[in-house]
């Protein structure tokens, strides 16, 4: 995975083949056995978002991981034109890797205007300086030291917010982290590029969808 900022972002920026037509370099420096899905995402929603005017914003995705990717080789990313219209674009990217698909995305976009606004409240958590590092709760629930998983997400600062145990802003134990019990499966993260990210609506969304 990416170790800084301005390696995600060039990540990201993905080559154009042809008309439509991808291909989505492999961070030199992953230590994964696969390739991080958040990559693969966000590849081909930068794809698809090379496809549409600029004007058109992604207002909604859908991901389907079909396969495992191969961190050793590019992956090559195909957009699919489904419709124009005039306020609403929609679009589907195949990624591909030895000859097969690996991964779907479907997008629809849509030129900016006035509408209803509705969202989710923002839940009661604490502060994002008051939570453990994501690599430190890692550590703890796996055989991998915190410094390992701390290398793979550097270009992220991601802290762990809890999750629906009472208290769940601790750091879990192995047990507590698997153990069942009657209670909504959830999970809460504070999460924000680790740096100064360019000034380009595009990148930044594709690096939402990274995360």
């Amino acid at each position: 995975m990416p170790t800084s900022v301005p390696e995600l972002v060039d990540i990201l920026d993905i080559e154009r083949l042809e008309l439509d037509l991808y291909r989505g370099a492999q961070p030199p420096t992953s230590t994964l056995q696969r390739v991080f899905g958040g990559q693969v995402a966000a590849q081909a929603l930068m794809a698809a978002c090379r496809s549409v005017e600029p004007e058109r914003q992604v207002h909604s995705l859908h991901s389907y991981f079909l396969r495992a990717g191969d961190t050793a080789v590019p992956i090559v990313y195909d957009v699919e034109r489904i419709r124009d219209g005039s306020s609403f674009s929609t679009r589907r990217v195949a990624a591909r890797q030895h000859g097969g698909v690996i991964f779907y995305l479907t997008a629809s976009f849509q030129v900016r205007e006035q509408g209803f606004e509705h969202q989710d409240e923002i839940p009661d958590v604490p502060a994002a300086a008051d939570c453990p590092d994501l690599a430190v709760v890692l550590g703890r629930l796996s055989s991998r030291a915190a410094d390992s998983w701390r290398q793979e997400w550097s270009a992220l600062d991601v802290h762990y917010v809890g999750d629906s145990r009472p208290g769940g802003s601790r750091v879990p134990s192995v047990g507590a982290a698997i153990e069942p019990r009657g209670r909504p499966a959830r999970q809460r993260l504070w999460f924000r590029a680790n740096g100064e990210l360019p000034d380009d609506p595009v990148l930044n969304t594709c690096v939402l969808t990274y995360a």
